[in-house]
């Protein structure tokens, strides 16, 4: 006030008044302002502080002047004080400068954030200002907001679920972990992904056509769809789709969707249908069973009588005899019926084996060691895919050699002796199942006989070249080992059939449980 009123001594009494209103005005905004102001001599000591300072600095108001700035901002803020000197050492520190930066300070025990802007006029008066802007509260809104922000992408990106959001031009904003193990991409290659390349041509189009649409869960909502989505590999993966429009005032901003894989519901759902299929094999087979066992005894005696008479007759002819390759026919071909009794006897279940550890790997090689030689497999590639640490299951090898054999014999068959025959195993569920897969490449069987297959009896083959009874004993062999078989057959792939066993299960006492 003094320093205003020699400046304007000897002057018109009318410019005295206008220049002391003129302070009283600015001297009022500066002490009423929210924001911290310190005048500060280019010695570095305050001349004066506003009731804003002295908060943020936490001391009385009035108690700031003769104060070092060094020591009001503290050792805290040292770097950015050794700045504002380092300045002052500049030749061209007159021409009016500014530094601003983000700073903290204590106030009763508390911390707070500042933004610091020290300001040196173009004028070159014998001060500096330094404006402090309290930020205490938008750094706490502005953490926590991190928090939440983190908290949302950590349960976005966990979802087992793939959640995809794009902007209404298609360019992909968000794809979390669950989207990139579903469609096999790269962090990197979604950021020039569009959203039409996630599925079938014109998709994209007909799901935003549905959403914007009141009749699939209400407008901008698209609930539970089932559609095909493109992998990176270009194979389509059936998911459930879930999605809808996000909106800014009725615009249209944003796209997204929740996709669901169905590739293991759908196994199961196959795999249940199987069971059931095979359920009411089983009840038929049974049926059958009982049958085949009582024809079996019926057919087998008066066999055997045959045979014995045809013999006698045979050596009491000689060998000279005309009749001769007669009685042969006859004795062959009873003896065919005796193998087709012993198939039937196979299929009632009539006979009994030993069941003790089985390797599978074994059984495998052992019954191609028999048929590898033989001539239908001369042209045949056999390849083994055979997983050493294969498990041992609980049954008898005599039987599961029948099984592997009626399966390859019957492929080797269907290819008319030129082709490949892959045989696989290896271990699922956690290594508690052991998986046998016996691939040709055949001509496949048709959808229609695919049922039919394991029925007594039936075959495709001519007749007299087969008896329909080896893929049904093949069956009950592998029910009896608790196990289950499966066949997948196509035309252009061949047909596979799939063989499930159970491993042995130890307990603690040592024992083996099948």
């Amino acid at each position: 006030m003094t320093d205003v009123v020699h400046s304007t001594a000897g002057k018109d009494p009318e410019v005295l008044y206008e220049a002391l209103g003129s302070y009283h005005y600015l001297h009022t905004i500066l002490e009423e302002t929210p924001n911290g102001v310190v005048v500060a001599g280019l010695d570095h000591r305050v001349i004066h502080a506003n009731p804003a300072a002295s908060r943020f600095i936490g001391v009385p108001y009035g108690s700031l002047t003769g104060s070092l700035m060094g020591e009001i901002l503290g050792k805290r803020n040292s770097a950015f004080f050794r700045l504002v000197e380092e300045h002052f050492l500049l030749e061209n520190h007159r021409d009016g400068w500014k530094i601003r930066r983000e700073i903290e300070l204590s106030r009763n025990d508390d911390r707070c954030s500042m933004i610091g802007m020290v300001v040196y006029p173009p004028a070159t008066p014998a001060y500096y200002l330094l404006y402090l802007i309290d930020i205490t509260q938008q750094k706490m809104l502005e953490g926590e907001l991190r928090r939440r922000n983190a908290f949302f992408h950590n349960l976005i990106d966990s979802s087992v679920d793939g959640i995809i959001a794009s902007d209404m031009k298609g360019r992909i904003m968000l794809f979390n972990t669950g989207a990139q193990s579903l469609l096999g991409y790269d962090e990197e290659e979604t950021k020039i992904l569009h959203v039409t390349q996630l599925y079938n041509e014109g998709v994209a189009y007909e799901i935003i056509k549905r959403m914007r649409s009141n009749d699939f869960g209400g407008k901008g909502k698209l609930l539970r769809h089932k559609l095909i989505v493109k992998h990176k590999n270009g194979h389509d993966i059936p998911v459930s789709f879930s999605g809808g429009i996000i909106y800014d005032n009725d615009k249209e901003i944003a796209t997204f969707g929740l996709f669901t894989d169905l590739r293991a519901l759908q196994q199961i759902e196959e795999d249940l249908e199987q069971t059931h299929q095979m359920l009411m094999q089983s009840e038929k087979m049974a049926g059958l069973g009982r049958l085949a066992a009582g024809v079996a005894h019926e057919i087998n005696n008066p066999m055997s009588g045959i045979m014995l008479y045809a013999n006698l007759v045979q050596e009491e002819l000689g060998d000279d005899s005309p009749l001769r390759e007669d009685l042969q026919t006859i004795i062959h071909e009873a003896e065919r019926c005796k193998v087709i009794v012993a198939d039937l006897l196979e299929f009632s279940h009539q006979n009994t084996y030993e069941m003790e550890l089985v390797d599978l790997n074994d059984v495998i090689q052992k019954t191609l060691t028999i048929l590898q030689h033989q001539p239908l497999f001369q042209n045949i590639a056999i390849i083994r895919q055979l997983d050493p640490d294969l498990p041992p299951i609980y049954g008898n090898s005599i039987r599961l050699n029948q099984v592997v054999m009626n399966i390859v014999v019957n492929g080797a068959q269907a290819m008319e002796g030129k082709g490949r025959i892959r045989i696989t195993s290896r271990t699922r569920a956690n290594k508690d199942i052991n998986e046998i897969a016996i691939e040709d490449t055949g001509p496949g069987i048709k959808d229609e006989l695919l049922e039919k297959i394991f029925d007594p009896f039936f075959t495709t083959k001519a007749t007299g070249e087969g008896t329909g009874l080896g893929l049904s004993v093949s069956y009950a062999i592998v029910k009896e080992h608790k196990g289950t078989i499966r066949v997948t057959s196509t035309s252009t792939s061949g047909t596979t059939f799939t063989l499930k066993f159970p491993v042995v299960m130890e307990n603690l006492t040592g024992e083996n449980h099948g």
